[in-house]
């Protein structure tokens, strides 16, 4: 094996192959205005513009091309670095590109699972996964595509879906992704108002941050034990006899249960249950 490259061009050998990759000028590619889920950090730019002067090499950007125009699918922080570098003097002719192929949808899929980017927040996810679903995917395809649970998708969604003011308290920091998912599960459209009480008592106490000790005090009662929820199940549900099939030995039941529209903020049983659990015996 001469060379790389000899042995991509050499048909006998499956192993090697090569992949076509433009050099394009920094300052010709375009961004998509709304498209990137992750907006720009400003820190993490720096930190790779830095790098590149001191001759450090990033992985190549996915493209596309659209009526003449190359946007970025990918690498939207290699980009902004490169145009930082040029900017402090730094002379970058071209960065490696390669020409992105496939419709929205697979634009969306394929900067969720890009692995050299910042990582997406939960708020920031939810986001995507709600594009996707309106670009007509199942919560499943999601899943698969991305190697997650389908509780996963749905939990995302949830949050995404989260009033305003939930957002604005992600966004801002004051609550991480999960605190605030939480808090939407248990407390639905008043999930904001929880979060700025519990935000008040962090303050209160010094913190910048809303805490789940801060939440504990301010989103009521503790949720009930296992064996209290399973008490009131059996309080409150109704068994049936499922008409029997002939020729079937098994005696079939289904089991009803009644769960207040106020705390019905989840696709989760245990938490459906838990909610009814304590709704039921607080108010």
């Amino acid at each position: 094996m001469a060379s790389l490259k000899a042995a991509a061009e050499d048909k006998s050998n499956p192993a090697v192959s090569k992949t076509t990759q433009f050099a394009i000028d920094p300052r010709a590619l375009e961004v998509e205005e709304g498209f990137n889920a992750r907006p720009l950090n400003p820190d993490h730019v720096a930190e790779m513009s830095l790098a590149l002067r001191n001759g450090a090499t990033f992985p190549p950007l996915d493209v596309r091309v659209d009526d003449g125009h190359i946007l970025i699918v990918d690498g939207h922080h290699r980009h902004a670095a490169a145009l930082d570098a040029i900017e402090k003097g730094f002379e970058i002719k071209a960065l490696d590109c390669r020409q992105f192929r496939g419709n929205d949808a697979d634009r969306v899929a394929h900067m969720l699972n890009s692995a050299s980017g910042l990582a997406l927040t939960p708020l920031q996810l939810g986001v995507q996964y709600r594009k996707l679903i309106g670009f007509g995917w199942s919560e499943k395809q999601i899943a698969d595509r991305r190697g997650k649970t389908v509780q996963h998708v749905k939990d995302m969604v949830q949050l995404a879906e989260a009033n305003s003011d939930v957002h604005q308290a992600v966004n801002a920091g004051l609550i991480s992704g999960t605190a605030a998912l939480k808090m939407v599960k248990q407390h639905g459209s008043k999930a904001g108002a929880v979060i700025q009480e519990g935000l008040e008592a962090a303050q209160a106490a010094g913190k910048k941050k809303v805490t789940p000790k801060a939440l504990a005090r301010t989103s009521g009662p503790r949720k009930p034990a296992d064996k209290f929820i399973l008490a009131w199940l059996v309080a409150n549900a109704r068994v049936a006899d499922i008409p029997a099939v002939a020729g079937y030995t098994h005696r079939t039941l289904s089991l009803a249960i009644s769960i207040p529209k106020e705390v019905a903020h989840s696709d989760d049983l245990h938490t459906l249950l838990s909610n009814a659990a304590s709704y039921n015996t607080t108010t």
